[in-house]
């Protein structure tokens, strides 16, 4: 890992530092410095910022190299990811062999993904980094609690069936030739 930490700024660094700590280990200026730079993530932008700064606190960083099976379709989870760089490919199969999975999207920079855990249900495909690829993890335990005291906040940034769907008014509609 400290070849990839080579490539960052030394702001970058910084923070991947932080959150390179266990979570017991981080002071409060690392959780600050954590909280400064997912303020900008687009996966991020939109939580409370209590919600943010407890997702400091229990949060993981990781560095996955190019093809790295995250997990596979059918797997019950174990934690939730949201990526902060890189791209990683969702794959599907209709078959238990995984040699049949098509890619039916890539989920880039600002995605989150893996509420799944929420209810121990199967995931429902499989993900595998398309480029080397940075997340921030959040165990199952850590992701229930924050969904426990934060779901008002987290129930329209989630994925359904979790999330709440959000649905345009008519006057969204772009109106029909005549």
């Amino acid at each position: 890992m400290v070849a990839a930490h080579a490539a960052h700024s030394s702001s970058s660094a910084e923070w991947i530092a932080c959150l390179d700590k266990r979570p017991l280990e981080r002071s409060s200026e690392d959780v600050d410095i954590i909280f400064t730079r997912l303020k900008e993530v687009k996966a991020f932008e939109k939580f409370h910022p209590n919600l943010l700064h407890q997702i400091c606190l229990c949060g993981y960083y990781e560095n996955l190299e190019k093809g790295i099976t995250l997990f596979r379709q059918g797997d019950i989870g174990t934690n939730w990811y949201a990526v902060l760089a890189g791209s990683l490919d969702v794959k599907v199969s209709e078959t238990s062999s995984h040699q049949d999975a098509v890619t039916i999207c890539t989920l880039g920079i600002g995605t989150a993904f893996g509420e799944s855990i929420l209810d121990n249900t199967p995931r429902h495909a499989t993900i595998v980094t398309r480029e080397s690829s940075e997340l921030l993890r959040i165990e199952q335990k850590d992701f229930k609690a924050l969904w426990e005291k934060y779901r008002q906040y987290m129930a329209g940034l989630l994925a359904p069936p979790y999330g709440v769907m959000e649905t345009g008014s008519n006057n969204d509609r772009i109106p029909d030739k005549e």
